[in-house]
């Protein structure tokens, strides 16, 4: 039915909207992208991107909050703890998928605080009010370098176009993560 805002058609337009702006995001920096050229590369009018937009910027905001929704949604999906091989893997496997979307998101920011916010919000949901063993100022640093760490192995395996697997990649960010906790 037109004009019902989860029919097909619907969820095809915003789709359609959705490719054709990580599309340009490609090759153009975010201020540089107008409604136009989306609509140009989409192959709709400027009527059907407002219907749904108001304008880049908010198309962006919405492609990031799905983004991080669907990445809490998976660490969260087994109630295991992000520092779990099993979660990472399911972390990866997202990352991989949505690698344009990644990269764009890194790029667009200039650094990682979207992975780190949701790394941090997984953590505080499971940790927040369980009594931490060390001091807060230890688990904080430790915190801080697990998530850094994990994160810059993640951008290096992306770099070299994930020829490792995401169990590869998993194992070798969890090693590490057991390496640091031995520190004390």
């Amino acid at each position: 039915m037109v004009g019902v805002k989860n029919n097909r058609r619907t969820k095809y337009t915003i789709d359609l909207i959705k490719e054709s702006f990580l599309s340009l995001l490609e090759t153009k920096k975010l201020p540089q992208i107008t409604v136009t050229e989306i609509c140009k590369q989409a192959d709709i009018n400027r009527g059907t991107f407002y219907l749904h937009y108001k304008d880049p910027y908010e198309l962006f905001e919405v492609m990031q909050h799905e983004f991080n929704r669907e990445i809490m949604e998976t660490l969260q999906e087994r109630d295991s703890p992000c520092a779990t091989e099993e979660s990472m893997i399911n972390l990866l496997n997202i990352i991989r998928d949505k690698k344009t979307m990644y990269k764009i998101l890194i790029s667009e920011t200039g650094k990682n605080d979207f992975l780190s916010q949701v790394l941090l919000e997984d953590h505080v949901q499971r940790n927040g009010e369980e009594p931490n063993r060390k001091e807060p100022c230890t688990m904080d640093y430790s915190f801080t370098y697990m998530v850094h760490g994990s994160i810059g192995v993640i951008n290096q395996w992306l770099e070299l176009n994930g020829k490792e697997s995401p169990q590869t990649i998993a194992h070798i960010i969890s090693s590490l993560g057991h390496q640091n906790i031995k520190f004390k």
